[in-house]
């Protein structure tokens, strides 16, 4: 596959795959099947959303280091050093003023944890993976609407 993975083909893969996870888990729990199989697929549906979330947050950082690199659109020795700089302020340039203050508090909360998921630690602590797909939806938007390209679909 040489097309990129967009925003779209990752919320139906999740939709379809936790979908699946939950309703054996579903069954599960009506049969009463013993406890080693409930608990093997709630770690499923652990590691299937942290694995979510990694992915997710991939894509979200990419659209924050667009934002970010738009301020500096032909000052390549500006935009050379936003390329290097903490996510923490790429995250500042990205989102501006208060007008998204919640939101890059809530990113920034998610960077702080997406290594620990990476990692395998931390698994269900500090995101919802709906709310992460809506967040980089959210900033794909930013990202078209700044580039003027009506037409992307959430690559």
């Amino acid at each position: 596959m040489s097309d990129p993975i967009t925003l779209t083909d990752l919320s139906g893969t999740y939709r379809r795959v936790s979908s699946r996870i939950y309703r054996i888990l579903e069954d599960g729990y009506d049969f009463a099947v013993g406890h080693l199989i409930i608990d093997t697929l709630n770690l499923d549906a652990l590691i299937v959303d942290a694995a979510f979330f990694v992915l997710i947050f991939g894509q979200l950082e990419q659209r924050v280091n667009d934002l970010a690199m738009r301020c500096f659109d032909g000052d390549n020795r500006s935009r050379q050093a936003m390329r290097g700089a903490k996510f923490e302020k790429r995250l500042e340039v990205a989102l501006p003023g208060l007008r998204y203050k919640v939101l890059r508090k809530e990113v920034s909360q998610w960077y702080d944890i997406r290594s620990d998921a990476a990692h395998g630690e931390r698994f269900a602590y500090g995101y919802n993976v709906a709310t992460v797909f809506e967040r980089a939806f959210e900033l794909d938007e930013l990202v078209r609407r700044q580039s003027g390209d009506a037409s992307s679909d959430g690559v």
